[in-house]
């Protein structure tokens, strides 16, 4: 369950505060005009995960999230300032959603045309600038909640 699996990368969030740096928790509001602008519906798990960090970076990994209303000018760690980039910049289509950076040019995405049992998003792979026919799309968690929680795990062990 991804609920579950968020509940739990939280609770190492929380007992390793000193690696936390928070954006502070994004209102209803300015999560619906994320939805909006991106035209998806944001799985449970990553709401409330925009609700209770808004972005974060946790050690050494940022995950991307939603803290302020003018996404325009925002910048990373801003899911949708990012994703609108890359829009813009290699077309990368608008059924991903940017959620991490590898820093090795691959980006982690929340894929609305691959959805699980619980019609979440898969967080598949997306490469910058490689031909779309080329894209593999390879899956790397079934949904946000799974990624978190391994991101938290490695960043602790």
């Amino acid at each position: 369950m991804s609920i579950d699996n968020y509940k739990k990368a939280k609770v190492i969030i929380e007992e390793n505060e000193d690696l936390v740096d928070d954006f502070g928790g994004a209102s209803t509001d300015i999560i619906a005009q994320a939805q909006t602008i991106l035209d998806v519906e944001f799985p449970e798990d990553y709401k409330l995960f925009l609700t209770e960090f808004g972005a974060l970076t946790f050690g050494s990994i940022e995950i991307y999230g939603v803290f302020r209303e003018d996404f325009e000018n925002s910048g990373v760690p801003d899911t949708v300032w990012t994703t609108l980039n890359e829009r813009k910049l290699v077309s990368m289509p608008n059924h991903l959603i940017v959620i991490y950076n590898t820093g090795m040019g691959e980006l982690y995405c929340m894929n609305f045309n691959d959805l699980n049992n619980n019609n979440e998003p898969k967080i598949t792979s997306y490469f910058p600038g490689f031909d779309e026919k080329t894209q593999k799309n390879e899956v790397l968690y079934e949904n946000f909640g799974e990624f978190l929680l391994d991101m938290v795990h490695e960043e602790v062990n």
